[in-house]
């Protein structure tokens, strides 16, 4: 097995490093291991990352006239948060389901009724999906002490993976249309930009 620092897998195989850095931090790369101080990682491993594919938005939001938008979240590796009512803020692939939800589904800022829209909320790291929140039926409403007024959804997991090189939904009991909608995004490229967690994707009528 060929091993090659994960900088040198980002120029070679036409990946961010700092993608590959944090999706290591969450635990989704288990062969990455430190050689000569370095993190390193498969050439195998990097090549299958490169060939993931990238999620098929007609396929998930069909439309025939105007577009269709949907809200994604974009998170880091997860860390421990002093809230009382979420140990966690971010993925980890070592959180479990229940931990893994909460840290998930709030508290962010943006127009609730426009995140809860597809009623399907993607969640990306390093522009990968690595899971799947459903079921955005409402939400609780908070205003922080700088101002803010931030949102927490009622919301589903439906899905989410341990290993991003060979991506498996970890979650197999739940509504079949949650598993579908889980198979058609996890794993795959999410490109989405924005100034804050949330940003939004379309899919234009064809």
């Amino acid at each position: 097995m060929s091993l090659i620092t994960l900088r040198q897998a980002a120029e070679r195989f036409d990946l961010s490093y700092d993608a590959l850095r944090r999706i290591a931090a969450a635990g989704l790369l288990p062969d990455v291991g430190p050689h000569a101080g370095k993190p390193v990682i498969s050439t195998d491993v990097a090549r299958r990352l490169q060939a993931r594919s990238a999620v098929a938005l007609h396929d998930l939001l069909p439309t025939t006239t105007g577009a269709a938008t949907m809200a994604v979240l974009r998170v880091d590796a997860a860390k421990p948060v002093p809230d009382e009512d979420r140990p966690f803020i971010g993925f980890h692939a070592d959180l479990t389901p229940e931990d893994l939800l909460e840290a998930l589904r709030g508290w962010w800022v943006g127009k609730p009724e426009k995140i809860a829209q597809a009623g399907i909320l993607p969640v990306t790291l390093g522009g990968f999906v690595v899971a799947v929140l459903t079921g955005l039926s409402g939400w609780d409403r908070k205003v922080t002490e700088n101002g803010l007024t931030r949102h927490r959804f009622d919301a589903r997991l439906a899905g989410c993976i341990s290993d991003l090189s060979t991506p498996a939904n970890m979650i197999t009991v739940g509504p079949a249309d949650d598993l579908r909608i889980a198979g058609l995004l996890l794993g795959k490229r999410l490109t989405s930009t924005a100034g804050g967690p949330i940003a939004y994707v379309t899919a234009a009528s064809r």
